[in-house]
């Protein structure tokens, strides 16, 4: 019987302490319990509208940057390109003005749309200003060569006339001069954008296509031209050409030392007839050949303030015109080889035997003796 009492005694202290630990026990919940677990609800609701906050901040950040990025990488380049083409843009079309926005996501992608407006009015301002320079240029070279072609028909008329060797001689230089001054001026034409102006109504001997380009050079008296398989390049192309190689074969006599010979070669190929311009030289580094060619194959990315290589501006700007592939390589002599792959649609049959050149054809080298 006592050891029945004690058990009950000490069942009845274990189911006391048990419930003087339960927190549901004896309604502990009416105050204390309940803002315990109202307060745990509240932090998990505050938790779970931060992160749809967060994540609707992130899309909008993250839409934000991608509209950037495509006004830096995509937008502003491709704009810029058909500026230099010549295309016109609109400016509203391109970036249109978006509603107003209160908060500041919507603030900062309204900055960067008049940000990208700013930038395109730029850009057509200075094509535009770059237009009107282009067309005073023009337009003065149009006058000097109307000069130069007046000078070069009086030359011409003088040299019929005189008698005396040294007269002569020295008419043939003032002639050869003024051969150059007419190509410098048809240079500005061409980096304008324009034509220079000559044509030719029948097709004219690819030998005297390149023998008149070298005489539009100061030193054509170093330039080795052989008799070449005959072609005849057709008329509306024969300027263009005359100038080409002019500007590579200069190259090669300016690159060269003043002793050595520059060397015009060519031959027919499947896909049209190739015409090679190998100067001795000291050649140009790999660097140096590799941007050379770049610069030649995007004939509408010029950078006119460098002088120095206007020439290859300008061969850029008429092997595109023509489809003319242009590209120089070392040479195993030591100097440069400018390789010109003439198309088949600039290009006829050979000249029946005797033709010659047409009486309206380019002006030929002169000899001084």
């Amino acid at each position: 019987a006592v050891r029945d009492g004690l058990a009950a005694i000490e069942a009845g202290a274990r189911a006391g302490a048990a419930d003087r630990t339960d927190p549901f026990a004896g309604g502990a919940l009416t105050t204390g319990g309940a803002a315990v677990v109202f307060g745990l609800v509240a932090a998990g609701a505050s938790l779970l509208v931060s992160v749809r906050i967060g994540r609707g901040l992130v899309v909008e950040l993250v839409g934000l940057r991608n509209t950037a990025l495509g006004i830096a990488r995509r937008e502003l380049p491709a704009a810029m390109r058909r500026l230099r083409a010549g295309e016109e843009i609109d400016i509203r079309a391109e970036a249109p003005v978006a509603p107003g926005s209160q908060d500041e996501i919507g603030q900062v992608g309204e900055a960067l749309a008049t940000v990208h407006r700013a930038a395109l009015s730029a850009a057509v301002e200075r094509a535009e200003l770059a237009d009107g320079v282009s067309g005073v240029f023009v337009n003065l070279a149009r006058r000097s060569q109307v000069l130069v072609h007046r000078q070069l028909t009086l030359l011409d008329a003088m040299e019929r006339r005189a008698d005396d060797p040294g007269e002569l001689d020295d008419l043939f230089r003032l002639d050869h001069l003024t051969t150059r001054m007419r190509r410098h001026a048809e240079s500005l034409i061409i980096l304008s954008g324009a034509a220079p102006g000559r044509a030719w109504r029948r097709p004219v001997p690819l030998t005297d296509v390149v023998r008149a380009a070298v005489s539009e050079i100061e030193d054509y008296a170093r330039v080795e031209v052989p008799r070449l398989p005959e072609r005849a390049v057709v008329g509306g192309a024969v300027a263009d050409l005359t100038h080409l190689l002019a500007e590579l074969i200069e190259n090669a006599t300016q690159f060269s030392p003043p002793h050595a010979k520059v060397r015009v070669s060519g031959e027919p190929v499947g896909n049209g007839y190739v015409l090679e311009v190998e100067d001795r030289g000291l050649g140009m580094g790999r660097e140096s050949l590799a941007e050379a060619n770049a610069r030649i194959a995007r004939s509408e990315d010029l950078d006119l303030f460098d002088s120095d290589r206007l020439g290859l501006f300008v061969v850029s700007r008429l092997s595109s015109r023509h489809d003319v592939k242009v590209h120089l390589r070392a040479s195993p002599y030591g100097g440069t080889t400018a390789v010109v792959l003439l198309p088949t649609d600039v290009l006829r049959g050979a000249p029946p035997p005797g033709s010659g050149a047409p009486a309206d054809g380019p002006r030929a080298t002169r000899g001084h003796g």
